[in-house]
């Protein structure tokens, strides 16, 4: 097809990775900062995601509106986020225009005027972000269940920080860490589409020298399991089912907790949603999904649903998972066909997400990320087709174990009665866990 990745670590320590596809018309370019929540200390909480703010604030050579008119004028998109580990500032365009939508990310990246009155102006906009997630039952619940499984932890802080942690960040402490994180600390470059690498090269190597990109190194969270009842102002209960991912995390083993992920709540078919919403009818939303950070990660399951279906959900997620814990002479109880089902759902996802420049972006930092091989989108099809039954009964080994299981329900107060039925069934289930073990 003529797609070829490339890695390059230019002069000022720049890791550019090119993905060059000559039969598309257009191009994402992505800089990822090597920096979030993670890095954040109490008395800054919040700092990272401000100051990604601010980028597009405007620039010692372009205003705000110029910024936004370079990307509007030509039909392309700019946007940033941040997450605990990075940052990310990107946009798509038509690959003609690639070269100049590179100059304004370099100079939003390097050259931003933090201006005064632009921070005051901006430090409302969070704190209005904020109190918008505080009122959203499941943002404010997926904050709290962090707080539960890493407590005390860097990881577990919210990432947009509280009302007043936004109001105690001073132009100096943003603009410091603008410079520390952003100006010069670790960036990598990611690039896919039809743009011209050597013209990339060329401006990226003008900017500021930047820290040699390595592994971030932090202070491994602390797990911690059990069952836990959060009371919220809310009317539904959220309730969550979450275990450790253990690491080191390689490329097959990560392609495999994505197979049972599949299998057990990510789509329509799955045991989870065809248990709880379709035969049990308690519930709307129900999903899972994998985390991966640098040194830990989690599989996590949701519902969310009335308090009265609290014990019949607690119940469906204890059954449905435990029917896949018990695993002996390496035989469980999922058919061929439900194996094969979960790929080839994960395959068409990949062959519908590689068509968009962006995402296979995104999919270039992912590797870089978490050290794996940069592949196209064939390669990883036959990776993905290419997992075995063994594999997916030693991915379920390593991450279901109700000895680790975290359960959180956060919601309105359940009765003492509810509690003391999923408390029994909580510890009957680790009970049982620890038997088969």
């Amino acid at each position: 097809m003529g797609i070829s990745v490339e890695k390059q670590i230019l002069p000022n320590n720049i890791v550019l990775v090119t993905e060059s596809d000559a039969s598309v018309r257009t191009a994402a370019i992505g800089f990822c900062f090597s920096v979030g929540s993670r890095y954040e200390s109490e008395g800054c909480r919040g700092i990272t995601h401000f100051v990604e703010h601010m980028l597009f604030k405007g620039t010692q050579k372009r205003s705000a509106f110029s910024i936004a008119c370079e990307f509007d004028r030509i039909g392309g998109y700019a946007n940033a986020y941040t997450e605990r580990e990075c940052v990310c500032l990107y946009c798509t365009v038509p690959a003609e225009h690639a070269a100049d939508a590179l100059d304004v990310l370099c100079d939003m990246t390097e050259d931003s005027v933090f201006n005064l009155e632009d921070i005051e102006r901006e430090r409302s906009v969070i704190q209005s972000e904020v109190m918008s997630s505080l009122d959203d039952a499941e943002e404010s619940a997926l904050d709290a269940a962090a707080g539960v499984i890493w407590p005390n932890s860097p990881l577990a802080a919210s990432i947009a920080g509280g009302i007043d942690d936004i109001a105690s960040i001073s132009y100096e402490m943003l603009y410091q860490w603008y410079q520390r994180f952003f100006v010069h600390g670790m960036l990598s470059v990611f690039v896919s589409g039809a743009a011209d690498t050597s013209l990339l090269v060329k401006r990226l190597s003008d900017m500021h020298t930047h820290a040699p990109y390595c592994s971030s190194v932090f202070h491994l969270p602390v797990w911690h399991a059990g069952l836990s009842f959060l009371k919220a102002p809310f009317r539904q209960e959220q309730i969550f089912a979450l275990f450790p991912i253990p690491y080191p995390l390689d490329e097959r083993r990560y392609f495999a907790y994505a197979v049972l992920n599949a299998l057990l709540g990510d789509t329509m078919s799955s045991r989870l949603f065809q248990r709880l919403r379709e035969q049990d009818g308690c519930c709307y939303s129900v999903y899972s999904f994998c985390n991966f950070y640098f040194d830990t990660g989690c599989w996590c399951a949701y519902a969310s649903a009335p308090r009265k279906n609290s014990l019949k959900i607690s119940q469906g997620f204890f059954e449905e998972i435990s029917s896949l814990c018990t695993v002996s002479n390496n035989k469980i109880d999922i058919s061929d066909d439900e194996i094969s089902a979960a790929k080839e759902h994960l395959c068409g996802e990949e062959i519908i997400c590689s068509e968009e420049a962006e995402y296979r972006m995104k999919r270039l930092q992912r590797c870089l990320s978490l050290n794996f091989a940069f592949r196209n989108t064939d390669e990883i099809l036959s990776l993905i087709r290419s997992i075995s039954k063994d594999e997916l009964i030693e991915a379920i080994r390593s991450i279901l174990s109700f000895d680790s299981l975290s359960f959180i329900i956060y919601g309105p107060s359940l009765s003492e009665s509810a509690k003391m039925k999923i408390q029994h069934l909580f510890d009957t289930y680790v009970k049982k866990s620890s038997v088969d073990n």
